[in-house]
């Protein structure tokens, strides 16, 4: 049987998680084939247009975990975000007369 957290459990257990996660970069690793050499290269977009970053084999598997961190990062704020809707809603039915959340 599941017991249900509360809200700010639920968001010391998101932003614990989301501490824990280490190094963080955004794009995609893809494996490029030239001739008979192996280049691993991270592509991204910044302000409309793609950009490709050379990766030393040597560090691809780190790379790769840190593009997967990046895709747990995003779906944790967006948990985190969830989180807050539920709070402001929670206020807005009673009124306002909740206390705020103490800062940790």
């Amino acid at each position: 049987m599941k017991t249900k957290l509360s809200l700010s459990a639920r968001r010391r257990k998101a932003k614990a998680q989301l501490d824990a996660l280490g190094n963080l970069l955004e794009g995609s690793l893809c494996r490029v084939e030239r001739g008979n050499a192996v280049r691993f290269q991270l592509t991204d977009k910044a302000a409309g247009r793609s950009r490709t970053l050379y990766v030393p084999a040597e560090m691809a598997g780190e790379v790769r975990q840190w593009t997967q961190n990046w895709k747990q990062a995003k779906r944790l704020l967006r948990e985190l975000s969830e989180l807050s809707r539920e709070e402001v809603r929670a206020g807005a039915r009673d009124g306002g007369r909740r206390k705020p959340p103490t800062p940790r």
